[in-house]
């Protein structure tokens, strides 16, 4: 009798578990956004950062063609969180938070972790 109690409540809290990871999937696949992530890189970013990611001395906008995806999802959503992850600092900082500011306000919001796999699956040149 034990045996089966124990089998009966693991398999329910399986199966909770499971229905709060699909009610979180679905939650989040409802955002939607104006453009792509590829039509955002090629009409903001690639201003300062490249058009194949290289970086842009002229504009002060690093290489992003040699981060990790860690590196790149890190650095896209603390610039895009206002810096709260202490992964930026400084003038250039400033400057890419602005920046993030006024792609918001053109109306190309996107998803942090798809534009860091956008530009490692594009341009990573490891």
């Amino acid at each position: 009798m034990k045996k089966s109690l124990s089998l009966l409540l693991g398999a329910s809290l399986l199966f909770i578990m499971t229905g709060c990871d699909k009610k979180e999937e679905t939650q989040e696949s409802k955002m939607t956004y104006k453009l792509s992530t590829a039509e955002v890189y090629e009409q903001m970013c690639a201003k300062c950062h490249g058009k194949n990611a290289e970086g842009n001395t002229e504009k002060k906008g690093p290489a992003l063609n040699d981060q990790t995806i860690q590196e790149l999802r890190l650095g896209i959503t603390d610039i895009k969180m206002g810096g709260s992850g202490g992964h930026s600092s400084g003038t250039e900082h400033e400057v890419m938070e602005h920046n993030m500011k006024k792609i918001i306000e053109k109306g190309m919001d996107y998803d942090t972790d798809a534009m860091a796999q956008y530009i490692h699956d594009n341009f990573n040149k490891k």
